[in-house]
């Protein structure tokens, strides 16, 4: 499974599992801020603009500031796949603001695939920031990949980061020192204090169980207001899930299903439960369907046993769903095919048609991880409706966006076809170059080409973004769009013109003058005059 569609996965089963992680970060208002400020108004329609000047201005202001979306830009960056960029993101751990160098070690994380650099974390002495890197390294996965038990023995970790690595460790069925962890236990923050406990009463095989911390915190946590009892609740079920901590299922389960806590408490229990200790969580899932039988419940109790579908579920397990109704039929046929170790592309696809956005979104999201050549015939099914004579059938942008992105790797002569297809509709194709963009196949250079001159300005922009990505030669005229949309006027989307800028930058061969400058160093004043046309009007 490719790290996005883990990550895609990951997030629905949050969602679908506990309660979501609301991420949410604003996007285009700042990047569309820096790109309007690289020049005055009367500059930029009528004088000539600098190009490079503005894409290394637009990367200066997304990737230096103080916006929360840094995150989100550094993550679009990352996209790319581009190596050169990991010198940029560490070129931000050497910056003054504390955003750009939390960021900074996590783009080279995601650039180089290899986990956070522990020599880039050394370089890190704020316990904030430490912190910051450790829980966005958590959420996003990063963490599962980095080399935990160098990172732990650097110290200078605040209580809730020190509790991510040694659960990690703990994950990885290594050794670790229950010494700091035990003196946690007693922690003003009750989900530290908590989860604390559930790892001492986990141990390990040096370390034997101690259940004693978990049943005196027991106390504490059934002493709590009713809010932040069950909000300390979810919390540990959450992190208990994240780090997989079997031994923890049943304790969490047995107190959930008690009077203090709320059905919401009870539900995320059970899910978590179905993820690391299967027979158990099936059990408590039973009991909770026989007892709730709404459409409502039925619909969100199917759609959590279809996330742990991969974890060993008997298939008859999802007939406890069935009530005549087309969706939890649906739901029920594709979990007993995945967890039956059948062919599921059938019924997925009878799944995406059942009409529930919340199923077909988990639909999509299994397809995308199956074999290419299988999930090609979920795509192409979807495709086909691009003929319903019922137009609010037919695909969306997003959906066709999402249907190129996945079927390139696949079948690029039939995204080339679709991109034909729909060349009349400007947002369709538009949305279509998104996804041979979006893809990273090499590929889509050869669809980029055959369309460039025939394109909307976002769609041409979005052409010569897929060329740049792909390494392949770049016409005057190519860079020309390309400048232009690094600069804010090729009608890009605020990550696809970050893209733009990036790749554009390196074109002028300005990346060492953007490095210097993202690091916050003397700018250098020896490089190349980079190429100027005339503003975008």
């Amino acid at each position: 499974m490719s790290s996005a569609a883990a990550g895609r996965r990951d997030r629905l089963l949050s969602m679908l599992l506990t309660e979501p992680f609301h991420h949410v970060r604003r996007i285009a208002g700042v990047v569309m801020t820096a790109i309007l400020c690289v020049a005055p108004a009367s500059a930029q329609f009528y004088e000539k603009v600098d190009l490079s000047k503005a894409a290394i201005d637009v990367l200066e202001n997304s990737l230096t500031g103080t916006d929360p979306a840094t995150g989100s830009y550094v993550a679009g960056i990352a996209g790319t796949n581009d190596p050169g960029t990991e010198a940029l993101f560490r070129a931000m751990v050497r910056n003054r603001l504390a955003g750009p160098r939390v960021y900074g070690v996590l783009g080279a994380a995601l650039i180089s695939k290899k986990g956070i650099d522990p020599a880039l974390m050394a370089d890190i002495t704020a316990r904030d920031e430490r912190a910051a890197i450790i829980r966005e390294a958590n959420i996003t996965g990063i963490l599962r990949v980095s080399p935990v038990t160098v990172l732990l023995a650097q110290g200078n970790f605040p209580d809730a980061a020190l509790l991510s690595l040694v659960a990690e460790i703990d994950r990885r069925n290594e050794e670790w020192d229950p010494a700091p962890v035990r003196a946690l236990i007693a922690n003003n923050d009750p989900v530290a204090a908590g989860f604390a406990a559930l790892l001492l009463r986990d141990g390990s095989a040096k370390n034997p169980s101690d259940p004693a911390p978990w049943e005196a915190f027991k106390a504490r946590l059934l002493a709590l207001p009713t809010v932040d009892r069950n909000g300390t609740m979810r919390a540990l079920v959450e992190a208990s899930m994240i780090f997989e901590l079997k031994s923890a299922a049943a304790p969490l389960l047995e107190l959930a299903s008690t009077e203090p806590f709320t059905i919401d408490t009870r539900i995320g229990a059970i899910g978590m439960a179905l993820r690391i200790d299967t027979p158990a969580g099936v059990a408590a899932w039973q009991d909770h369907v026989a007892a709730n039988r709404s459409q409502t419940a039925l619909v969100r109790a199917g759609l959590q046993l279809l996330a742990s579908s991969d974890r060993g579920i008997p298939p008859t397990a999802f007939d406890a769903i069935r009530n005549g109704n087309p969706v939890l039929d649906a739901m029920a046929d594709t979990g007993a095919a995945i967890s039956g170790g059948k062919d599921p592309v059938a019924a997925l696809i009878k799944l995406l048609d059942a009409g529930h956005p919340l199923s077909a979104e988990w639909a999509l999201i299994r397809a995308s991880e199956l074999p290419p050549e299988s999930s090609a015939i979920v795509w192409k099914h979807l495709l086909a409706r691009m003929d319903d004579p019922d137009l609010a059938n037919r695909p969306t942008s997003v959906l066709v966006s999402g249907l190129a992105r996945e079927l390139m790797k696949s079948d690029p002569a039939a995204v080339a076809a679709l991109v034909e297809r729909v060349k009349d509709d400007p947002n369709l194709v538009v949305a279509a170059m998104t996804g041979v963009n979006d893809s990273c196949v090499a590929a889509g250079a050869d669809i980029a080409r055959a369309r460039r001159g025939s394109l909307p300005r976002a769609g041409e922009g979005l052409a010569v973004l897929i060329i740049a990505r792909a390494g392949a030669p770049l016409s005057n005229n190519d860079l020309d769009v390309l400048g232009r949309a690094a600069a804010g006027g090729g009608d890009l989307d605020a990550l696809r013109t970050l893209q733009a800028a990036w790749f554009y930058a390196r074109a002028c061969k300005k990346t060492e003058e953007l490095i210097t400058r993202i690091a916050g160093e003397q700018a250098s004043t020896t490089s190349a005059p980079a190429p100027t046309v005339n503003a975008p009007q």
